[in-house]
């Protein structure tokens, strides 16, 4: 039982301290870097989210929960991605990828907005967006 319970301690651990994405962090543009350093925190901390619930995400595994959805919607909106009305800026979002990967990335969220406008709830409209993303091109999904 001890073992188990250091093997768990030490997985939880290691969880809280990796940021995922595909997009290797080496790879973020100067936006995306500050967009991360500013809002992870503060979104962690409002949501209420767990560090393994984040790292699922990251992973592809999208489990519909309040928590992760308001994780979601506090980084989008912290980042001026999203309004209120659930209007993403295009603008805002393509000034976040570096050059090599912007093209590509940018078709793929437009996308992805299209297939989502349609939700109303501001928080499912975001989870679904991000999923939508995630499956567009998983090399190229980008989140922490």
């Amino acid at each position: 039982m001890v073992s188990l319970n250091f093997f768990v301690t030490v997985s939880s651990l290691f969880a809280a301290s990796v940021v995922q994405a595909a997009l290797p962090q080496s790879e973020y543009g100067p936006q995306l870097e500050a967009l991360q350093k500013n809002v992870r925190a503060a979104c962690i901390s409002t949501s209420g989210v767990d560090e393994t619930a984040i790292s699922n995400v990251g992973n592809g595994v999208f489990t519909d929960e309040p928590k992760i959805k308001h994780y979601l919607t506090c980084v989008l909106k912290e980042g001026k991605l999203v309004n209120e009305k659930g209007v993403f800026s295009e603008k805002n979002i393509a000034q976040l990828f570096p050059d090599k990967y912007k093209e590509e990335s940018l078709t793929n969220i437009k996308s992805c907005i299209v297939k989502v406008n349609d939700i109303t709830n501001l928080e499912d409209k975001i989870f679904a967006l991000f999923k939508c993303y995630y499956h567009q091109n998983p090399d190229l999904f980008v989140f922490f």
